[in-house]
């Protein structure tokens, strides 16, 4: 379950949506509200959030944004990285070493804002386990079939 605070945060909406999951298998993570491209001020919200998405009984993401290189990851308190931040962050070093890490550390590792063949391909370089992008939601007929062929052609490619 991602947050929308890249649309913009709805605090009601939030917890509603908390306890509409809260119970049901299937959800792998829930972000921990953010704010694009500061961690510092993610940092903040996650330690105000997190023990609320637990009590929910539902396992928490860290959103990865610009700046956490300069801050101590509380790699205890979260069951899932989501990649979040600016492009340059995104496909940067630090983040690279970021999933190595949490793939290390049995982490579960998700990269948001992901609508090309070329982005899809970069996450599964570096380890992600999953993607998203407004682009299945907007233009899912089109978009769908086009990023599951990216993935069957990376699985095939893998097992020749």
């Amino acid at each position: 379950m991602d947050n929308d605070c890249f649309t913009g945060f709805n605090e009601k909406a939030f917890v509603n949506y908390l306890g509409k999951i809260q119970g049901k298998e299937g959800c792998l993570f829930v972000s921990a509200p953010d704010v694009v491209g500061d961690a510092e001020l993610t940092l903040e919200r996650f330690h105000h959030w997190q023990p609320i998405i637990k009590s929910y009984g539902l396992p928490v993401a860290l959103v990865a944004q610009d700046g956490l290189d300069k801050h101590e990851v509380p790699w205890t308190m979260f069951e899932a990285l989501f990649i979040g931040g600016t492009t340059e962050f995104k496909l940067g070093e630090y983040v690279k070493e970021l999933v190595r890490e949490a793939k290390e550390r049995g982490k579960f590792v998700h990269m948001g804002r992901v609508n090309s063949k070329k982005r899809i391909e970069y996450a599964i370089s570096i380890g992600c386990d999953s993607v998203d992008g407004s682009g299945y939601s907007m233009f899912p007929d089109t978009n769908i079939p086009k990023a599951l062929a990216v993935l069957n052609q990376q699985y095939w490619e893998e097992f020749s």
